[in-house]
């Protein structure tokens, strides 16, 4: 219901926004009466949102092909050829990567936590954000950032007499460009945690070539969203706002998802670059995800220890900034390590001899130190595992549901 209520807030920012907007021409009038610029903003932001590298590669170099040689000078720096055809050459190697890196997984799982920890958060920052802004200027009728903050500050040029007036229209006009950047950002940050999910999905797949199918998912959206806007801009907005109210009914899993991945990228790395194995904690914990563990949401992060009285507890933070809830997981010694191939796993076992079932991951550092882990917790023994299961088990991996279902080990 919260989500609901926010996408519906957030829905009726927009058309309060559409329709509050000024503008100082006719000819801008009539396009914020039309929706038209509005339209393309928006559908604009989704889908670079979505796909940032693709976007702003594809959305750049048509910018700059229509665009008069005349007024070339005048755009944006993310559509000019010195900044996307570099992105297009990054696209070009993460494609190889993709493709012929399936076939040497051990060099390709790094670039992998590369690309998801740095390549994705710095195009976030570097593409993404400053196409939002740019969009606002266009939106509010100023050809560039700087005419639109001149007008913002400095007001339109008139005489004494309507001074006070102008001094109003400045206002309102900052007042608006301001409720638009903050729509754009927020808006921007859940489109743009969505598509980042694609590629924390394709560094924890076990299965090679899989992430080709997840990009191309993600990179099929996007060039849905952008034909559309420019073959009919009205289709285009509905399709945009179909994909943001998905990207907010998503949020709380794609969060989930998104820490996962930063920090399974991060000790993925510490592992297979510098050989880097965590000892756990001094003071008896381990830090894990939850997996099937009732009453808490897949992928929470938090600190596992076994209390005197034997029972294997669970303490986490909401957002990792609220306050510490902890749970009562079972006895430590119904539980057992499995030992993965990439991380190992706190799991329960069945009472038929080969099936068990995941309670919680835990980081790859953790490789090789599973039987001091069991003796900190005091759980029962270790256990080789090997995921046979294939796509079926990915799935349940990725959803939230069929919690109890064992796996076979």
């Amino acid at each position: 219901m919260r989500r609901w209520l926010l996408v519906s807030a957030l829905l009726i920012a927009v058309v309060l926004l559409i329709s509050a907007a000024p503008s100082e021409s006719d000819e801008a009038q009539q396009a914020m009466k039309s929706g038209e610029s509005v339209t393309r903003a928006l559908a604009t932001v989704t889908s670079t949102a979505i796909s940032p590298l693709l976007g702003v590669s594809v959305m750049g170099a048509w910018q700059y092909w229509r665009t008069p040689k005349q007024s070339r000078g005048q755009l944006p720096f993310f559509e000019r050829p010195y900044f996307w055809a570099p992105v297009i050459m990054l696209l070009v190697l993460i494609f190889i990567k993709d493709t012929f890196g399936g076939f040497a997984p051990l060099i390709k799982k790094p670039l992998d936590a590369i690309e998801v920890l740095l390549v994705n958060h710095a195009s976030l920052i570097l593409i993404v954000f400053p196409v939002v802004m740019n969009q606002v200027a266009r939106v509010m009728g100023a050809s560039s950032l700087k005419l639109l903050f001149s007008r913002i500050f400095n007001g339109p040029i008139v005489y004494a007499a309507t001074a006070h007036a102008a001094g109003l229209h400045g206002k309102f006009s900052a007042a608006t460009a301001v409720l638009y950047v903050i729509v754009g950002f927020v808006i921007t940050g859940v489109v743009w945690l969505l598509g980042h999910c694609f590629d924390v999905l394709a560094l924890l797949s076990p299965f090679p070539f899989l992430d080709l199918l997840l990009k191309a998912i993600r990179n099929t959206i996007f060039a849905v969203l952008l034909v559309t806007s420019i073959i009919s801009p009205h289709v285009g907005l509905l399709l945009a706002l179909v994909v943001i109210i998905v990207s907010f009914l998503a949020f709380g899993w794609a969060l989930r998802l998104s820490a996962f991945g930063a920090l399974y990228a991060i000790s993925l790395l510490q592992l297979l670059l510098f050989d880097w194995q965590e000892k756990p904690a001094r003071d008896g914990h381990v830090r894990a995800f939850s997996v099937g563990i009732k009453g808490v949401s897949r992928r929470t992060f938090g600190r596992l220890q076994t209390c005197e009285d034997g029972s294997l507890v669970f303490s986490y933070r909401r957002l990792l900034i609220g306050p510490q809830k902890t749970i009562v997981v079972g006895r430590a010694n119904s539980f057992a390590i499995g030992r993965g191939i990439f991380h190992p796993t706190v799991v329960e076992p069945i009472e038929s001899a080969n099936k068990h079932r995941v309670a919680f991951r835990l980081l790859p550092t953790y490789r090789g130190v599973e039987e001091e882990i069991r003796v900190l917790l005091d759980c029962v023994s270790v256990e080789d595992l090997r995921w046979t299961k294939g796509l079926a088990s990915f799935w349940k991996f990725v959803t939230e549901g069929d919690e109890g279902t064992p796996e076979k080990a």
